[in-house]
């Protein structure tokens, strides 16, 4: 047992308060990816471009689920459970956990790299985010239809992940700062902040 602001708290409590929170903004972005699929669909199949634009905010849940509960792991966790609960309503099927899980694993694995769960720099969780719009980017070209594949549809495209994702990311800083003044409470690896 570990003590947090004068409470005893054990481990698995602190476990299961991780996996409810991820959880929780899974499925707030699972809800999100279903609700918008029939418009990113339909802007996929128009322009690839666009689409990089709209398309990456199914990363804004793991990426405020990362920002929020600090906890190594919660990024991935909130991609993968929101995958599973999107998987039977989008045309994608079990794709939707590669095109969730992978951007996640690789920006998960940038904020474990340089221990930034538990020493927050704010470059690090931007190199993190530029990691996970460059892996969506690899993933955007395995689907973009080969007649509409130039060199100004890949350079755009690529842009268009980058700051569509680099946005998100602040967005995510904004909503952790908001929720804590707020007063919301939120627990970091075993110990307590406000």
């Amino acid at each position: 047992m570990t003590r947090t602001g004068g409470a005893p708290r054990t481990v698995s409590a602190w476990s299961t308060s991780m996996l409810l929170q991820c959880a929780a903004f899974g499925a707030i972005t699972a809800v999100l990816i279903v609700a918008l699929a029939p418009l990113t669909h339909s802007i996929a199949l128009l322009s690839p471009v666009v689409y990089s634009l709209v398309g990456s905010v199914s990363s804004l849940g793991p990426l405020v689920a990362a920002r929020w509960i600090r906890a190594p792991g919660s990024l991935l966790l909130t991609a993968l459970v929101a995958s599973l609960l999107a998987l039977p309503f989008t045309a994608l099927g079990f794709l939707i956990v590669v095109a969730l899980g992978l951007p996640a694993l690789t920006a998960e694995l940038v904020l474990l790299a340089s221990r930034f769960y538990s020493r927050p720099r704010e470059t690090v969780w931007y190199l993190a985010s530029a990691g996970l719009a460059l892996v969506l980017f690899a993933i955007s070209l395995a689907v973009i239809d080969p007649a509409a594949m130039s060199p100004w549809v890949v350079v755009f495209t690529f842009a268009g992940r980058m700051l569509s994702v680099l946005l998100l990311a602040a967005v995510a800083v904004r909503v952790e700062k908001a929720l804590a003044t707020s007063g919301v409470r939120r627990r970091y690896r075993g110990r307590t902040d406000t």
